[in-house]
C-alpha cells in the first residue's frame, strides 16, 4: 500500500465496520475479544498507527491472566500466592480463571482476559503431562508461561517440578537410613509424574548397584496403596521400605501395613509425594514426603512474565526442586520440648 493506511482500511481487512474498528483499537469492552483480536492484527498487518490507536490498544494494564485446569485449587491457589508476591512488587496483579480442563472454556477465558488488556498469561496445569501450546492467534502475541504442565513446543517457556530429582532423592534417603528391600508404588503409568519419579529412583538404584524389589503401577488412590502394600509384604517378606508416588497412595499403604501388624517406620519406612496436608500431616504416622514447591513455581512464572515484558523472554523447560519433608513414617518422632504443645516434628531437607 503506497498511501498511509486509514482506519477504514483496517476495518475493511478485519471485515468490521469503521465504528467497530475504532472501538476495538480503543480497547473498549463493547466488542468481543475475537473481534478485537482481528482488528489489532489487521492494524499491525497494515502498519496502521494514526492517532496512536494501536498503541492504546496494546498499552500495559498491569494485569496478568492466570488460567488453571485445577478445579479444586490444590495447585492454583499456592501458585497464585507465589505469583502475586512477585507481581505485587512490580505493581502488577493477577486475574485467576479456571478452565476445568476444557479447551473450549480455556480459549473463552483467554478471549475475556485479552479483552481486559492483560499483559501476559500464566497457564497452570494439574497433571504434569505435556499439553498443546496455545494458538498464537488466541493469545494475540501476549507472553505465555506454562506452569506444572509443560508445553509440547520446546520454544515455549515452561516451568515444572523436578520429579526426577525427587525420585532420586527418595531412594538415596532410604538407602542412607539402612533400607535395602525397597518397593515403589506408583499411579497410572501414563502420567509423566509417575514416569519421572520412577526414572529418578532407578538412577539412584543403578548408582548404588541396587534394584527395587518391585515397581507397581495403578491409580492415584488410597485403595490402591493399601492393596499394593499388602501384596508386597505377601510377596516380599523382607520388604523394609516403600516409595509411594503420591501421599494418597502412601496413606493407603500405611493403613495396609498397620492392618497386618507391620510397624512404621521400624519394620517398613514409607515416603510419599505432594505434601498435601489432608494426607501427609493428617496421617498416622505422619508422612515423609516431597513438597511440589508450587509457591516457588508461581514466583518463578511471574518473574519470567515480567522478564518477557522487559524484552528478556525465557524459552525451554525450567525445573523447580521439590524439597523433602521428613516426618514419622521414615524416622521415629524425636522427643523435644515442642511435643508438649502438640506440634508435629518436621524436618526439611533441601
Amino acid at each position: 500500500m503506497s498511501r498511509k493506511p486509514t482506519l477504514a482500511d483496517v476495518a475493511r481487512l478485519a471485515n468490521v465496520s469503521v465504528a467497530t474498528a475504532s472501538k476495538a483499537l480503543n480497547n473498549t469492552d463493547r466488542v468481543s475479544a475475537s473481534t478485537q483480536r482481528d482488528v489489532i492484527e489487521a492494524a499491525k498487518q497494515l502498519g496502521y498507527s494514526k492517532s496512536n490507536k494501536l498503541h492504546h490498544a496494546t498499552r500495559r494494564s498491569g494485569l496478568i491472566g492466570l488460567i488453571t485446569s485445577d478445579y479444586n485449587g490444590r495447585f492454583a491457589l499456592p501458585l497464585l500466592t507465589g505469583a502475586e508476591n512477585t507481581l505485587g512488587a512490580s505493581n502488577h496483579a493477577a486475574l485467576l480463571m479456571s478452565s476445568h480442563g476444557r479447551p473450549a472454556l480455556e480459549k473463552s477465558h483467554i478471549d475475556r482476559l485479552a479483552a481486559h488488556g492483560v499483559d501476559g498469561l500464566i497457564v497452570v496445569g494439574d497433571t504434569t503431562n505435556s499439553r498443546p501450546p496455545l494458538d498464537p492467534r488466541t493469545t494475540m502475541g501476549l507472553p505465555v508461561i506454562y506452569a506444572y504442565d509443560p508445553s509440547r513446543d520446546p520454544r515455549d517457556c515452561s516451568i515444572i517440578c523436578d520429579n526426577i530429582g525427587a525420585g532420586a532423592q527418595a531412594i538415596e534417603y532410604l538407602l542412607s537410613i539402612g533400607r535395602r528391600y525397597i518397593a515403589i508404588i506408583a499411579g497410572p503409568e501414563d502420567f509423566q509424574a509417575a514416569k519421572d519419579r520412577v526414572l529418578g529412583a532407578q538412577r539412584t538404584f543403578i548408582l548404588y548397584d541396587f534394584q527395587p524389589v518391585a515397581i507397581l503401577f495403578d491409580a492415584w488412590s488410597e485403595e490402591w496403596g493399601e492393596r499394593a502394600a499388602r501384596l508386597l509384604v505377601e510377596r516380599y517378606p523382607h520388604l523394609d521400605a516403600i516409595y509411594c508416588l503420591s501421599d494418597e497412595i502412601a496413606r493407603g499403604a500405611a493403613r495396609g501395613l498397620l492392618a497386618i501388624g507391620k510397624r512404621i517406620p521400624r519394620d517398613v519406612a514409607i515416603i510419599g509425594h505432594d505434601n498435601w496436608f489432608v494426607f501427609a500431616s493428617n496421617a498416622h504416622p505422619t508422612l515423609t514426603t516431597f513438597d511440589n514447591n508450587i509457591t516457588m513455581l508461581g514466583k518463578t512464572a511471574a518473574q519470567f512474565i515480567l522478564d518477557a515484558l522487559a524484552g528478556r523472554p525465557h524459552h525451554g523447560v525450567t525445573t523447580i526442586e521439590c524439597p523433602m519433608i521428613v516426618r514419622e513414617s521414615t524416622e521415629a518422632k524425636r522427643r523435644t520440648a515442642l511435643e508438649s504443645t502438640g506440634r508435629v516434628y518436621e524436618r526439611q531437607i533441601s
